[in-house]
């Protein structure tokens, strides 16, 4: 597949993406894999030690995605040497009520997640494979998930924020790619998108290419379905650049209706200013809110082939948060 060079696409977005003067470190070779000592250090529980975590196994969180797809998570304190550490667990198996089929993930799939480590995914601390549970310990994000903050909250988020929330989630995207050069499937979701205490966001990565979907399992009405998934089942690296747009566009706009925006800004990026969250107002440079529409139709073009690489998209929005306007 003929590819664009990364320095290309800045380029083409105008003058609001040129190169930041200062330096940057690409996150794919600063960010290696885990020291195997450090690997060591995931903590292995057994169930009453987390049952008495997490009082019970009291639920805080119940994502249901596409396909009457659900994940339980629940909010945990665990002892360190001086304090009590928050947690959040998440009950490790996915199943479909529709297809009454489940996945869990075995103490070697854990151990694996647990060489993965990137400042924007989620932080696994231990795992416990006990009494036919599978429950994955990962690290507690205040802030909870892009989906709350965007469709659940008064309080919008800033501009800078977004962009820096959308830096964060390309730069974990195209680390996942870098090592695994494999789609992310439907890990790529704005509730897997969680938030730390400075709005840094962190992708709760599963490696869920490993599960055994089902073989009538479905993506009809989700927002998310490239036109390749659509009309020939195609998952690809270049289906996640898609998603990833998507996300752009729910994370810049706060609207739920992203097809009816997604037309419109097809027809040009100036239209992106038209469609930014109103309750931003008129707090944002006009210039990159453009170049963010450009980026968006950019990444979510029909012709999969011509979408750039998540590194490339992480390398201009990169530039964007560097100049600000």
């Amino acid at each position: 597949m003929k590819t664009t060079k990364s320095t290309d696409y800045p380029q083409q977005m105008g003058n609001g993406l040129k190169s930041c003067k200062q330096k940057h470190t690409s996150p794919l070779i600063n960010t290696p894999l885990l020291e195997e000592e450090e690997v060591e250090n995931l903590r292995i529980f057994s169930v009453e030690e987390l049952k008495k975590a997490t009082n019970e196994f009291k639920i805080e969180r119940v994502v249901e995605g596409e396909d009457t797809y659900v994940q339980k998570f629940y909010k945990g304190y665990i002892n360190e040497t001086t304090s009590k550490l928050p947690v959040s667990v998440m009950e490790g198996l996915v199943y479909s009520q529709k297809s009454l089929e489940d996945w869990k993930i075995s103490k070697e799939e854990a151990e694996s997640l647990g060489q993965i480590s990137h400042p924007n995914l989620v932080k696994l601390l231990g795992y416990c494979c006990e009494d036919n549970r599978s429950l994955l310990v990962f690290e507690y994000l205040q802030k909870e998930s892009l989906e709350h903050h965007v469709y659940q909250k008064e309080e919008a988020l800033p501009w800078g924020t977004r962009v820096k929330i959308a830096t964060g989630i390309a730069q974990g995207v195209a680390f996942i790619h870098s090592i695994k050069n494999s789609p992310l499937h439907q890990e790529l979701r704005m509730h897997n998108i969680l938030l730390d205490e400075q709005y840094n966001a962190k992708l709760l990565y599963l490696d869920s290419k490993k599960q055994s979907w089902p073989e009538d399992w479905t993506f009809a009405g989700t927002i998310y379905k490239s036109p390749e998934n659509m009309f020939a089942d195609i998952l690809g690296m270049e289906t996640d650049v898609y998603i990833f747009g998507v996300i752009l566009l729910e994370l810049f706009t706060g609207s739920k209706e992203i097809l009816i925006k997604l037309n419109r800004l097809r027809t040009s990026s100036f239209l992106f200013t038209e469609l930014i969250d109103p309750r931003l107002g008129s707090d944002y440079p006009v210039n990159a809110a453009t170049n963010m529409g450009t980026l968006v139709r950019i990444c979510t073009v029909v012709d999969r082939k011509k979408r750039p690489l998540m590194q490339q998209v992480a390398d201009v929005l990169n530039s964007v948060m560097c100049r600000g306007t």
